[in-house]
């Protein structure tokens, strides 16, 4: 699964008109891109997940069909900068899969979004695969992570409101908003996520989430 975006990736050509005209693009084509721009579809962060989902389990859908998801896309809610992404699926109130990044890996919310969805599809490796006969049962859920913020006492976490990110070196464990009722059990999970021994010292970050269900 592609990381970032490649030289050629269409998404990165349509940055503006200079770009356009550098390329030389008839103006037909001209006309035709920025007709399919201005006609891009709302969805919220869930739906841009189910849509993803639909596409994956379609076996004829070309590999183009990423980006052109992304292009004629547009999120209701608006975020101007890069954001880290957890995209989660769960089925009767139970985890499914889970896959993201506290950091920003990708330029939108939008593509971190669909790189999340596809990772909890094909990368979890915690759980059994999902199958397509299984994706309509599953709930999305996207939490977008808006600030890490360094806390010195556990706390400072609300477990409903707040995240826990426990970092030691290049480790760390992440526990996401609403994933346990008690601060204390979101450090154990989290350390054990990151294979943190008790002797060893860590530092504590609270994630501040906009979660969308």
């Amino acid at each position: 699964m592609p990381k970032g975006r490649r030289g050629n990736d269409p998404l990165v050509s349509l940055r503006g008109s200079s770009a356009l005209g550098r390329h030389s693009l008839g103006f037909g084509l001209l006309v035709t891109l920025l007709c399919g721009l201005g006609h891009a579809e709302t969805l919220t962060p869930t739906q841009l997940v189910q849509k993803t989902g639909e596409l994956y389990f379609n076996q004829s859908a070309p590999s183009s069909s990423w980006q052109h998801l992304l292009q004629n896309t547009r999120l209701s809610s608006r975020y101007p900068k890069p954001r880290g992404v957890f995209v989660t699926l769960s089925r009767n109130g139970k985890p499914r899969a889970c896959w993201g990044s506290a950091y920003p890996q990708y330029k939108t919310v939008s593509e971190a979004t669909l790189y999340a969805t596809l990772g909890a599809l094909t990368k979890e490796y915690r759980y059994p695969p999902i199958r397509k006969s299984e994706w309509p049962l599953l709930k999305p859920q996207v939490t977008v992570v808006k600030a890490l913020q360094p806390v010195s006492r556990l706390a400072a976490i609300n477990p409903l409101r707040d995240g826990l990110l426990v970092r030691q070196g290049g480790r760390a464990g992440v526990m996401l908003p609403g994933e346990a009722k008690d601060a204390t059990y979101m450090l154990v999970q989290a350390k054990l996520k990151a294979s943190i021994a008790p002797p060893e010292k860590f530092q504590l970050y609270r994630i501040v989430a906009d979660v969308y269900q």
